[in-house]
């Protein structure tokens, strides 16, 4: 058993927590943007094809202490990279964190590090092709924690379906998130009244078939040491085909909602999904039971027009009167905008911006 790292959005932990349990795996510790659990190395390849909100799964090769270089070079050596690091290695430092601690120069520590792992693993001075290893290291209070990327140059939030976005594109792995911290159960119609370039709806059909991402490669795919398992996982292993529509996405822009069909044609599952040109204050109201997850417009400043575009959007309850609803904004005060009071709420990480979260009627 090794320990993993499924990096997130910072305040989603939560979901690849739902995720991980599903598939059996025992959380061992979340902090912010990381969750460590423990798991099989043959299981790198379900992890990276089936988790849909993490952005990356890592190996923890180790920890230790370190307040200088020396330090850092033997602790380096003292792990057990023979057992994961093939000798043609092209190691690739792709990021360097580092806080509060003595060692502060990013190059520098690279350097250690990788000097410290190539000389443990001896490598071959071969003309065959180099096998890339990208290399994640963290430095907090002089604790060094090094590990391995296994998903590689994109992040899993890179299905490969959206080629064309809308204006503010919401990440894949958000999407699928929200969908997932407010409890969507499949059975129930998800419904996205801004849906954009359709991302929600793509995520929550993807979701409900259990779709893998078998159309995109993973650094990890060339390791010697996993290339059998992931043909095994590719070939065995597939999403179940529904036939039924489980996510409905509007928007006022039509030429955005070409765009969210073309999307989800490329995601193979435009069958499962109806998007329709309606403004949504035309939207009339739908007596079923249904599950609302959305990402409306928003300005940067609180204007007058703002305003009233959320004091507006409190329509959503008398339209979808029997729903669960999820709204994500970067407005503290959308209780008293909607005038309606939020089950649950909570921030995250957006492209840079804290972002609420606020689930109604769960």
């Amino acid at each position: 058993m090794l320990e993993f790292v499924a990096l997130c959005t910072a305040g989603l932990e939560q979901a690849p927590c739902i995720e991980l349990k599903q598939l059996g795996y025992k959380i061992q510790k979340t902090t912010s943007g990381h969750i460590h659990f423990r798991a099989e190395l043959r299981d790198t390849a379900i992890l990276n094809m089936k988790l849909k909100s993490a952005d990356r799964i890592l190996i923890h090769v180790g920890s230790f202490e370190a307040r200088s270089f020396n330090q850092l070079y033997d602790g380096t050596f003292s792990l057990n990279w023979k057992e994961l690091i093939s000798k043609r290695a092209n190691l690739k430092v792709h990021k360097v964190k580092i806080r509060n601690s003595n060692l502060s120069a990013t190059g520098a520590v690279a350097s250690v590090v990788k000097k410290a792992i190539y000389t443990k693993i001896s490598p071959e001075t071969s003309d065959q092709q180099k096998i890339e290893y990208p290399i994640h290291i963290y430095i907090k209070n002089n604790i060094v924690s090094l590990m391995i990327d296994t998903t590689g140059k994109y992040a899993l939030s890179r299905r490969g379906y959206r080629t064309k976005t809308s204006r503010a594109p919401l990440r894949e792995t958000i999407a699928a998130a929200l969908i997932i911290v407010s409890h969507w159960k499949n059975e129930t119609l998800l419904i996205d009244p801004f849906c954009g370039s359709g991302t929600i709806p793509i995520e929550a059909a993807l979701i409900a078939s259990d779709a893998l991402s078998v159309k995109r490669t993973f650094v990890s795919q060339n390791w010697p040491i996993l290339q059998r398992e992931w043909k095994h996982v590719a070939k065995e292993l597939s999403g179940h085909q529904i036939d039924r529509i489980v996510a409905i996405g509007y928007d006022k822009d039509c030429s955005v909602i070409k765009t969210a069909r073309e999307n989800a044609r490329r995601a193979e599952v435009s069958k499962n999904i109806l998007f329709e040109c309606r403004r949504f204050e035309e939207l009339q109201p739908l007596k079923d039971h249904v599950h609302v997850v959305t990402n409306p417009p928003f300005g940067v400043r609180l204007d007058e027009g703002d305003a009233k575009f959320y004091r507006s959007l409190s329509k959503i309850f008398t339209t979808f009167p029997k729903a669960n609803v999820c709204v994500i904004t970067p407005r503290p005060n959308l209780e008293k905008l909607l005038k309606h009071r939020a089950k649950r709420k909570f921030r995250f990480q957006n492209s840079g911006l804290w972002t609420w979260c606020y689930i109604f009627k769960e």
